[in-house]
C-alpha cells in the first residue's frame, strides 16, 4: 500500500472515531467490527445467514457491523449469479467473512482499537476520572458529617 491510500485511510478512521455515537464505539470495541474495518479496501466473501455470498470490495464498514460493497458478485444457492455496482449489507444478516491470508488478524485489530481511542481524552477517560473524583469526595463529605459525637 502506498503513503497516500495510508492517510486516506489514516482521515477516513479520524473521520469515523469523531462522528460515532456512544453506542457504535462500545460495538465497535466489544465485537470483531474492528477487524472488518480494517477489511475496507480489501476484495473478500460476505455469507449471509439465507446462505447468500456476495463477492466483492468492501468499502465501508460502520460500528455496527453494516457493509458496504462495490463490484458486487451475488450468489444464492441453486440459482445464476448477478452482478451489482453497490450493496449495502445489514449487520445482522451476516453469518461469516472471509479473512484474507495477507490480513494479519491480531495486528489488524489492534490498530484499529488504537486508532478509535485515539480520542479517548475527549469522549470519556477524562469526563469518568472527573466524576469519580467528584464521588470521592462527596462521600468523604458525607462521611464526615455522620460521623459526629453521638
Amino acid at each position: 500500500m502506498d503513503n497516500s491510500m495510508d492517510n486516506s485511510m489514516d482521515n477516513s478512521m479520524d473521520n469515523f472515531s469523531q462522528n460515532i455515537t456512544g453506542w457504535e464505539r462500545s460495538s465497535f470495541e466489544k465485537t470483531l467490527c474492528c477487524l472488518l474495518k480494517e477489511l475496507e479496501g480489501t476484495h473478500t466473501t460476505v455469507e449471509l445467514k439465507n446462505e447468500i455470498q456476495i463477492k466483492g470490495l468492501i468499502d465501508h464498514v460502520d460500528g455496527f457491523m453494516n457493509i458496504s460493497m462495490s463490484n458486487v458478485h451475488f450468489e444464492r444457492p441453486h440459482s445464476a449469479a448477478i452482478n451489482f455496482t453497490n450493496i449495502k449489507i445489514h449487520g445482522r444478516q451476516i453469518r461469516y467473512v472471509h479473512i484474507p491470508d495477507k490480513v494479519n488478524i491480531q495486528k489488524a485489530i489492534s490498530s484499529q482499537l488504537d486508532r478509535n481511542r485515539h480520542d479517548n481524552k475527549k469522549y470519556g477517560t477524562k469526563r469518568r476520572q472527573f466524576y469519580i473524583e467528584k464521588k470521592r469526595k462527596e462521600r468523604s463529605r458525607i462521611m464526615k458529617n455522620t460521623e459526629g459525637p453521638p
